[in-house]
């Protein structure tokens, strides 16, 4: 027997092998142990990312900004930053894959060191790895059969780039900026020829004073922002995402004494990264024999998991918030700022259950005049409706919270409420199965009849009862032209043998 099995060769990329690792990032306030630290936002913008071998190198920058009550009671403001590195180790990590980090801060601290104060953070860094491969699957050949299908497999690919905006905007007469903190929200992500369309829009919180007083007050302003994202991989319709991260903000007030009124000009610096995939259909051999003779089938899968829909929602949350510090009615309750979402989200079918916390810091004065603050926390979780959604996808949420605000309706509690936008993006994995490799094995032995009769069971498909009878289907299908697949055990089919004539 002639036995010569042709195989077809394709390119992939896909998303796989998540890395997890934590460094801890240090900065230092000199002269500032005497002050009572009021609060503290920090914010991590990552760096580049280089994958060795066995390890995967990555770093960014991590900025603190503080507000604190000097002795004397005035309130001030301060920034720091450190730039750091980290190697996660990671066994199976080569050069010619890429990371995508996503970095996150966890678990400040704060600890005076002599006249200094230390501020401590641990940063979490949650790496995917782009890996590049070659699907090498059975596409026919002399000696063998195959049942050929259309296998989607996809190519995933990464992009990066940047956009500027800026906004003006009036505020009350300013007389010092204590902080800024961003949080970033998307509304649309849409590939195009050669571009990622990336929109959303940056929630600036401006915490102040007031030009000549002691009192805070927090401004907010929503961004709006849209960027294009250059990527050579792109096509108009391919299946796309993105994040972003606030890299750099500059702000400078004009203040105009006659109306009591001040000009804010913000300019931000948005770095975005963005994720493509681009689907093709391979035609492959899902299985395959060897007619006459045993053989080995190898069965290899490639997984892959691709967005299947992107959606924007709104939500409105309130209720009595955990508290971590004492107010009283005697308190005099001033702005909500440095505001924060943890969330994570559940897909059933047909909807998405978001579940998380919205955190703020709220300032306030006591009753002898004096500036604190207490960190509350409210737990929600919600359903969002999404028809495409079925348990056992995963969706990822990204929210933003605005017009948050805190009141004391009952002593020693506050109730708080605030906005949710959220941006889901669903997926779903993509298996596809086909046949790696076919090697023949010893020659069966056939029957020494002429004519044979088979009995199929119900439910065989043509495919299954060509494999049985170890005959092509087109050859099973010319003989029994009356068969209807797939099959319900009651027939009968006739199995003619070629018989060689001796001389």
């Amino acid at each position: 027997m002639s036995f010569t099995p042709q195989y077809e060769e394709c390119g992939v990329a896909a998303y796989g092998g998540n890395v997890r690792a934590q460094s801890i990032v240090e900065c230092r306030l000199a002269d500032w142990a005497e002050n009572q630290i009021l609060a503290a936002a920090p914010s991590v913008v990552p760096g580049p990312a280089e994958v060795l071998s066995g390890e995967i190198r990555y770093g960014g920058k991590l900025y603190f900004s503080v507000v604190a009550r000097t002795p004397d009671g005035a309130i001030v403001g301060a920034e720091r930053g450190a730039e750091f590195t980290h190697r996660a180790e990671c066994e199976d990590a080569a050069p010619a894959q890429q990371a995508d980090v996503t970095l996150t801060v966890e678990k400040v601290e704060i600890r005076r060191d002599g006249r200094a104060v230390i501020l401590s953070a641990i940063v979490t860094a949650d790496i995917a790895r782009l890996i590049p491969g070659t699907l090498r699957c059975l596409a026919g050949g002399e000696g063998v059969v195959c049942d050929l299908v259309p296998v989607r497999v996809a190519r995933a690919a990464l992009c990066a780039g940047s956009a500027e905006i800026e906004e003006e905007f009036d505020t009350d007469y300013v007389g010092d900026v204590l902080l800024h903190t961003e949080q970033i929200g998307l509304t649309r992500v849409v590939a195009s020829a050669g571009v990622l369309d990336v929109s959303g829009e940056v929630n600036l919180c401006v915490l102040s004073k007031r030009e000549g007083e002691n009192d805070v007050v927090a401004y907010e302003r929503m961004i709006p922002f849209r960027a294009e994202i250059p990527c050579d991989e792109a096509v108009a319709g391919a299946a796309c995402d993105a994040s972003a991260v606030v890299s750099s903000v500059r702000l400078s007030a004009a203040c105009d004494e006659d109306r009591n009124r001040c000009r804010i000009l913000a300019e931000l610096t948005l770095d975005i990264r963005g994720r493509l995939w681009r689907g093709e259909e391979v035609i492959a051999a899902a299985d395959a024999f060897c007619p006459g003779y045993e053989c080995a089938v190898r069965r290899e899968t490639f997984r892959s998991e691709e967005p299947l829909c992107a959606f924007t929602a709104t939500e409105r949350v309130a209720g009595t918030a955990a508290l971590d510090g004492a107010v009283d009615f005697a308190c005099s309750l001033q702005a909500a700022a440095l505001c924060g979402v943890e969330a994570a989200a559940e897909v059933k079918d047909g909807e998405i259950v978001v579940e998380g916390v919205l955190t703020a810091t709220v300032f306030f004065k006591d009753g002898e005049g004096g500036a604190q603050s207490a960190r509350i926390s409210l737990p929600f979780t919600f359903p969002v409706r999404c028809d495409r959604a079925r348990a056992g996808d995963r969706a990822q949420v990204r929210v933003l919270a605005c017009g948050v605000s805190a009141r004391q309706k009952r002593e020693g509690e506050l109730e708080a409420e605030g906005t949710l936008k959220l941006y889901a993006a669903l997926f779903g994995e993509n298996a596809a199965v086909y046949v790696g490799s076919v090697e023949p094995g010893r020659e069966t032995p056939q029957s020494a009849a002429a004519i044979g009769i088979w009995f199929p069971a119900a439910g065989d498909t043509l495919w299954d009862t060509a494999k049985k009878l170890g005959r092509p289907p087109e050859e099973v299908r010319r003989e029994n032209p009356d068969l209807t697949f797939p099959l319900s055990g009651e027939e009968r089919i006739v199995v003619y043998r070629r018989r060689e004539l001796r001389r």
